[in-house]
């Protein structure tokens, strides 16, 4: 009898601007050999390459060419790993859409307290010479990006969901300590153990994910 064909992959690494995703999820990756599409390195390249593009227009070209290239993965049934903030409607439907054809989708996602530490973060991250991010924008994002991550959980066949409010500074050594919110593993909690010490942000995705069982 012939093997099944094992089914294509999703990896994404998502939250909102300054949550760590690429310090956290794509550092994994990288170590573990492999790479993933991250819109903000994208952005710099073009920047970097065209001096005169203003922030706005890069971030813009350099979604347009995540969806472009998840778009390509879908199509030609190919493992593919990205970035996103999930703030919009477009990588969800995708997303969604992926699931249907039988693909694989596992996601991590990070969040923080509040959009005000995610607005301090992307400061801090200007202050080190890294991209802005409108204050407007990642207000808007946090409360969509966790609905949509909601939405999302039926169709997901892995959930991974950190919280990563607590200090960290990498360039002093101090690396980022998220914790374990949210396991979900084929609809199913598998962690963490104790679910009484949830933070406030990720008790509706949480809530959420007891009503899959």
């Amino acid at each position: 009898m012939a093997r099944k064909a094992q089914a294509p992959r999703l990896y994404v690494l998502a939250g909102v601007n300054g949550a760590g995703k690429s310090s956290i999820g794509g550092a994994m990756i990288r170590a573990s050999g492999a790479d993933y599409f991250n819109p903000d390195e994208a952005a710099q390249k073009l920047i970097a390459a065209d001096p005169g593009l203003d922030q706005v227009k890069a971030n813009a070209a350099a979604w347009h060419e995540g969806r472009r290239l998840l778009e390509r993965a879908i199509a030609e049934r190919k493992d593919f790993a990205f970035e996103t903030t999930l703030g919009g409607s477009t990588m969800p439907r995708l997303l969604t859409d992926a699931a249907a054809q039988g693909f694989e989708v596992h996601v991590w996602y990070v969040g923080l307290a509040s959009p005000d530490l995610h607005i301090a973060r992307v400061r801090n991250r200007v202050q080190a010479g890294g991209h802005d991010i409108p204050e407007s924008s990642i207000r808007r994002r946090w409360r969509h990006s966790r609905l949509n991550l909601v939405q999302l959980l039926p169709h997901l066949t892995e959930l991974r969901v950190y919280d990563n409010s607590a200090d960290a500074d990498p360039k002093a050594g101090h690396a980022p300590k998220p914790a374990l919110v949210l396991h979900l593993d084929h609809g199913d909690i598998v962690g963490p153990p104790d679910l009484s010490s949830t933070p406030e942000w990720a008790k509706p995705i949480v809530a959420a994910a007891l009503k899959l069982g």
